[in-house]
């Protein structure tokens, strides 16, 4: 194969018995860009030359740039991605490349040559800028990107969340310096961050929202790592928030009374993500306890959750790709039940069929620790269904499988006005899962995020099983929120929905 360098910026070119390229030379700096040396990509490309055709290559400087269009005589012939090439018939061709409206876009006019593969040596700029608010998460936040001089805009971009497989767009601009403001602002305004942008250069800023002040407040180089000769940003990600509560918490029990009590909680949250080109994974680990008292009763054991998370998505294009899944939910300590100071009598049916009554008891172990402990596990196909600054929402379709483990467990009740303790048993059920999540923006300082997780393990709609979680976060502070949750859950344990209500005064810090 016979490779063609060429430079956009070309003067004079012609055909005879070959072909001659008169180019001014761009010196792209390549040890910026996250994607290999333009040759390293072209000999990595598995595209073979057709038989009558040539090629063209547009290497990549990044994971997720905007295609380029190709030309012919005027008319427009294919769309296509940068870093991989392109099989097109011998002759001259148009190329538009670029971010912002396609009059914005740069021309650059290229020859194709049979059986030969045309290069072209950038002499574009790349900008990638992720949205960070105070605490280094990933937000989707938006702001608008303008070009210095004429204050033109080049379009508004967004903040991402990681957690979903989604990656930070690239713009694909002409050198020089850029603005970046708040959505519907012009150059002009006085708080602005500025950018100068080189030919063949990858530039990765990360921009910080505070959200209590509504501002951006920070503009800089994202830290990265070391690796031979050239410097790439870090895949790994890992964040901790160490959180307080107070919390006015109702819960609606299967059997016996509502009950409300007053609970302090400690709250240890930690996300993990690694992200490169295709790839992505996220590990959520939360551990959650809390002391809980009643009127009239001692300080007993509340909030208790142990639980991770872990999810892998192979990204097949923006919006879509496969994914598998697993979670582990379970306790740390064991369940209580505790009774009048005169004790009570209370029936004991285990599993085995055997029937004991247990007399005059203050105090009965309804679960040990770890037990009930839930698994889950899913593969299947993770299509983000909808984008923009106020809603983002995403669905999951595939195979599920779930087992709920237990282990001298019981379910309270009253049967003939005596207390019954029934022992549960383990299951286990497979069957087409559905996940939907979203988030939305109802203010700049009001978010509701929501989850819905259902496995189908028949036609029956009664033997389908699910949990909803819903979370409405109002920032009062820094570091101070009220959040107001709602979780709902159907499993094959307590066949029935269980319901609970939390009023949360959180305050948090990250690490």
């Amino acid at each position: 194969m016979r490779v063609i360098r060429f430079t956009p910026n070309t003067t004079a070119l012609s055909v005879l018995g070959g072909l001659l390229i008169c180019a001014v030379a761009v010196a792209a700096d390549e040890s910026s860009w996250t994607k290999p040396p333009a040759r390293a990509q072209l000999q990595q490309d598995p595209v073979l030359t057709p038989k009558g055709k040539g090629l063209l290559f547009v290497p990549a400087m990044s994971s997720n740039e905007p295609s380029y269009q190709v030309f012919r005589n005027g008319r427009k012939i294919i769309d296509a991605n940068t870093g991989r090439s392109l099989p097109l018939d011998p002759g001259t061709y148009d190329v538009l490349i670029g971010s912002g409206t396609i009059t914005q876009f740069m021309r650059k006019t290229v020859p194709i040559v049979d059986g030969e593969t045309t290069v072209m040596k950038p002499d574009w700029t790349a900008l990638v800028i992720d949205v960070l608010d105070r605490t280094r998460t990933s937000i989707n936040e938006s702001y608008e990107l303008l070009e210095a001089n004429t204050g033109e805009t080049y379009g508004i971009g967004f903040g991402i969340e990681e957690e979903r497989g989604e990656r930070v767009r690239t713009w694909l601009l002409k050198p020089g310096v850029y603005h970046v403001v708040k959505v519907g602002e012009s150059f002009t305004a006085i708080r602005k961050f500025s950018v100068q942008l080189l030919p063949g250069t990858l530039s990765q800023r990360n921009l910080v929202f505070d959200s209590d002040a509504g501002e951006f407040i920070g503009f800089y180089p994202r830290p990265s790592l070391l690796s031979g000769t050239a410097l790439v940003a870090s895949n790994v990600s890992s964040q901790t928030e160490v959180s307080g509560a107070v919390q006015v918490n109702t819960s609606h029990q299967t059997a016996g009374d509502d009950r409300t009590s007053l609970s302090l909680t400690v709250q240890i949250f930690n996300r993990t993500r690694y992200s490169k080109n295709r790839d992505f994974a996220s590990i959520r680990v939360i551990f959650e306890e809390g002391a809980t008292t009643q009127e009239g009763e001692d300080l007993v054991k509340g909030a208790d959750r142990a639980e991770v998370r872990a999810t892998y998505i192979r990204r097949l294009s923006r919006r879509i790709g496969p994914y598998l899944r697993g979670v582990i939910n379970t306790t740390l300590f064991p369940e209580d039940a505790r009774f009048t100071n005169d004790g009570t009598d209370l029936v004991r049916v285990q599993r085995s069929g055997q029937i004991d009554t247990l007399r005059g008891i203050r105090e009965f172990t309804v679960a040990p620790s770890l037990s009930p402990m839930t698994l889950r596990q899913g593969i299947g196909i993770n299509s983000q269904v909808y984008r923009s600054f106020q809603l983002n929402m995403d669905l999951r379709l595939g195979f599920g499988a779930r087992q709920d483990l237990v282990t001298d467990t019981f379910q309270l009740g009253q049967h003939e006005q005596m207390q019954r303790a029934t022992e549960l048993k383990s299951t286990s059920s497979t069957g087409v899962e559905a996940l939907f999540i979203l988030d939305a923006r109802l203010t700049r300082f009001v978010n509701l995020d929501s989850e819905f997780d259902l496995l189908m393990t028949s036609r029956k709609r009664g033997d389908w099983f699910f949990s909803w979680e819903n979370r409405l976060r109002i920032a009062l502070t820094s570091g101070v929120n009220l959040d107001l949750v709602a979780d709902f859950e159907r499993d094959q344990t307590l066949n029935d929905v269980q319901g609970r209500e939390q009023l949360l005064l959180r305050f948090s810090r990250f690490y």
